[in-house]
């Protein structure tokens, strides 16, 4: 995206496991429980750690609920697992355009790999697009769902990285025996029993969350992930409605840095994508806005390392930032606009 860095964020996070957490291995033992946690071979020897992508999917599936909530329309956020397959028949041609209503609900990735594929529109009513059409990623970043603009897609990559976390206190495992239920008596079913290997209450890991080329209110979204993590309404792992999984988290400072020195830009100002490149004809197409700035009171501390300017937020003045930040991440999903059908723009349908 945009083939430049325009902005970068970055934050330490540390959780804290309040329960027994278990992160299931995929690998099965012979003579030792029937589930294990992850491990991975690090600084000699092997140790639990969280994958990074687990951490990443428990979020964004967090952050997709928050977003339904803030704006019950239908396809404010996608759903990843809709195809467009069976939903040819609702389809329509008007004027040379396709037309689907159920269009919002598909997945973002498989909406652009229908428009860019014309292979797969052949069938649709006994019509059939002319000519193929070209995305462009401005094209594709603009009509992506809020939580596909951060976390992206199947066609497109996303503005967050999150990588594993590793222990940073003594490890400690455990055994925990578990049974199966038997639907006619209630008690437990005979040949029923497992066993499982949980990491236990206390443990702590940490990772670094890396969000670059972002929109303020995308700043917002993390930031109420990472509330929700110190609050401790999010879980993670195999087990949740089992009483596993229950985690805390918290930020160190975040640091938001931009290569060289921008003009006329104040030290209590935060600019986002928008504003970076406000004025600009091709970036403009990125459906960003102009006002994409948070104000806060309490100026960061600033500091050059090398071509960046680097801006860090701690203390009071992290507490403004995440309070703003989540402040601009409902206002945008709050106004969210949501087509309600499916039209090429640049494909022209023709009756075979």
């Amino acid at each position: 995206m945009l083939k430049k860095a325009v902005n970068e964020a970055k934050f330490t996070l540390t959780i804290e496991a309040t329960g027994p957490l278990l992160i299931r291995s995929g690998h099965a033992t012979i003579s030792g429980p029937d589930m294990t946690p992850v491990r991975t071979y690090r600084n000699g020897h092997w140790q639990v750690y969280l994958p990074g992508s687990s951490l990443k999917g428990v979020i964004r599936s967090h952050l997709e609920r928050v977003c339904r909530t803030l704006n019950p329309s239908a396809g404010v956020v996608c759903n990843p697992f809709l195809r467009m397959e069976g939903l040819e028949k609702k389809a329509q041609i008007e004027n040379g355009r396709l037309i689907c209503p159920d269009y919002p609900e598909v997945s973002c990735g498989e909406k652009f790999k229908v428009r860019s594929k014309k292979d797969r529109l052949i069938k649709i009513k006994g019509f059939q697009p002319m000519k193929q059409e070209e995305l462009s990623n401005a094209q594709v970043y603009a009509d992506s769902c809020p939580i596909c603009r951060l976390f992206g897609s199947t066609f497109y990559v996303g503005r967050v990285s999150i990588r594993d976390a590793y222990v940073t206190s003594t490890e400690h495992t455990e055994l925990r025996d578990g049974v199966g239920i038997d639907r006619l008596t209630s008690g437990a079913a005979q040949g029923a029993k497992f066993e499982l290997e949980v990491v236990s209450s206390g443990t702590s890991f940490e990772t670094e969350v890396y969000l670059r080329n972002f929109e303020t209110w995308q700043l917002g979204m993390l930031m109420l992930a990472v509330q929700d993590l110190t609050d401790g309404l999010i879980r993670v792992g195999s087990g949740r409605s089992r009483g596993l999984g229950s985690v805390r988290g918290e930020a160190g400072e975040v640091t938001i840095t931009h290569l060289g020195k921008v003009e006329n830009k104040p030290s209590n100002e935060i600019w986002g994508l928008g504003k970076f490149i406000k004025g600009d004809d091709w970036y403009s197409r990125y459906g960003t806005w102009s006002d994409d700035v948070l104000t806060i009171d309490s100026a960061p501390k600033e500091e050059r390392n090398g071509i960046r300017e680097v801006s860090v937020f701690c203390n009071e003045a992290l507490v403004e930032l995440q309070r703003r930040a989540i402040s601009a991440f409902v206002q945008r999903i709050e106004s969210w606009q949501v087509p309600d059908a499916m039209t090429f723009e640049h494909l022209d349908f023709r009756k075979v």
